[in-house]
């Protein structure tokens, strides 16, 4: 008997990220918190180190071995790979045998093929059942919404490969979005400033580094515009080791094209809202989640340009997976929230009429 209320037992709540995948179960808590990183052997195809001890080898990986990031921009790029992911992470927090239902978020413009590849690769990894839900709602439930809340609430999801915008009311979506504007997207934006600024090429590290130290959005963080620290990176010309002083003014510059585009989102999002809506946030205000939420005064700079009023929750990082797992402890909600899985494209399609 105990054996079979093992295997039926509740399952666990997942965000599958670019940057980190996180896992929850609803009595033990958060369980796996790390980089979706894998380093697999080059020859024999298995898993030499998944996480945080993956991730130490970017960009100084040994001969035998290939690191991977097989999720990008929200989205699986690279099916097997994530599929070892998933197995690796689930299997250090589960028995061997146990295969149970997972509610995983995913970015809430996902198409039907995506969605396919997320279902797919969940079930690979020891799924029974697997349900996906809109990462927007996912944030907003983690953050504190109510099921029974029917006003409306916007929840800006800033993520590590995309940021999820969505309009929630009475524990549903009313309309949702995503931008590739987002953490990678800011990294990426520094290293092109520094490489066309400097003549000079900078690692992942580097630019996140960067960001976290001197990437301040509003004018009130930045009053101390000499603020500066010491890069070291490999010269374009002549590919030596080059060391430059790069201020926080500079990484400001580099970051404004991708928070415009994701400010630019967010007024889209509420300028094709219903009335009734736009009149709930305008009260309710704005619901800002997820690791780009943590930048030096993003929380100030949204609040200015869109005139609302931000708040953030006390653990911003977890609201996806927090609110998965609140959905996968409420049957009846998940019923309702769950997306649907598409019909195949041939009972979907209309009839095809050939003419000779």
């Amino acid at each position: 008997m105990k054996f079979i209320e093992k295997f039926f037992r509740s399952g666990l709540a997942i965000d599958l990220g670019t940057v980190n995948t996180l896992i929850y179960h609803p009595s033990r808590g958060l369980l796996v918190n790390q980089p979706s990183v894998v380093a697999i052997d080059r020859y024999d195809g298995e898993v030499v180190s998944v996480g945080h001890k993956a991730a130490r080898l970017l960009g100084r990986e040994p001969r035998g071995i290939e690191v991977h990031r097989p999720i990008r921009c929200g989205t699986i790029f690279n099916f097997e790979v994530t599929q070892k992911v998933l197995r690796s992470f689930i299997g250090s927090v589960t028995e061997s045998y146990w295969r149970g239902h997972y509610v995983v978020g995913i970015p809430g413009s996902a198409t039907a093929v995506e969605q396919r590849s997320v279902r797919d690769a969940a079930r690979d990894a020891g799924g029974r059942r697997v349900d996906l839900v809109d990462e927007g709602l996912a944030a907003g439930l983690g953050a504190g919404l109510s099921f029974d809340d029917e006003r409306a609430h916007l929840v800006v999801d800033i993520g590590g490969g995309t940021t999820n915008i969505a309009i929630i009311a009475s524990g549903g979506v009313v309309s949702s979005m995503s931008l590739t504007a987002a953490g990678n997207a800011m990294d990426e934006s520094i290293r092109d400033f520094v490489r066309s600024n400097y003549c000079l090429q900078i690692g992942e590290y580097t630019a996140e580094a960067l960001k976290k130290q001197l990437g301040a959005l509003s004018d009130g963080e930045v009053h101390d515009g000499d603020r500066k620290i010491e890069i070291v990176g490999k010269h374009l010309s002549d590919g030596s080791a080059y060391a430059v002083d790069i201020t926080a003014e500079e990484v400001r510059q580099a970051l404004e094209p991708v928070l415009a585009e994701i400010v630019e989102g967010i007024k889209r999002v509420i300028e094709e809202a219903q009335p009734e809506a736009v009149a709930d946030i305008y009260y309710s205000g704005l619901i800002l989640t997820g690791g780009g939420s943590l930048l030096k005064g993003m929380k100030e700079r949204l609040q200015e340009e869109l005139k609302l009023r931000a708040i953030m929750p006390e653990n911003p990082i977890t609201t996806v997976v927090m609110g998965a797992g609140m959905l996968l402890t409420e049957p009846h909600h998940l019923h309702r929230c769950a997306i649907r899985q598409n019909l195949p494209v041939w009972q979907e399609a209309e009839e095809l009429v050939v003419s000779w």
